[in-house]
């Protein structure tokens, strides 16, 4: 569990969650690449996820993810 992330996440006023902080780390493993929200649900699937389209999609649209560029 990054800090960092954690500290993003409360400026973004969002709890701080295990499926949050997942969808955060993927994207700073890939921060070089552009994906959709169904991107990044397929590649969370495929790594045996559970995490749903909606918490993507909520991560996504705060503006945490714009911080990493």
């Amino acid at each position: 569990m990054s800090e960092e992330n954690i500290k993003l996440l409360k400026k973004a006023g969002l709890k701080i969650t295990e499926p949050r902080l997942t969808i955060l780390a993927l994207m700073q493993e890939h921060k070089h690449e552009h994906f959709s929200a169904e991107e990044v649900y397929k590649i969370l699937l495929e790594q045996g996820s559970d995490i749903g389209l909606a918490t993507v999609y909520r991560v996504l649209n705060c503006g945490v993810v714009t911080i990493f560029a």
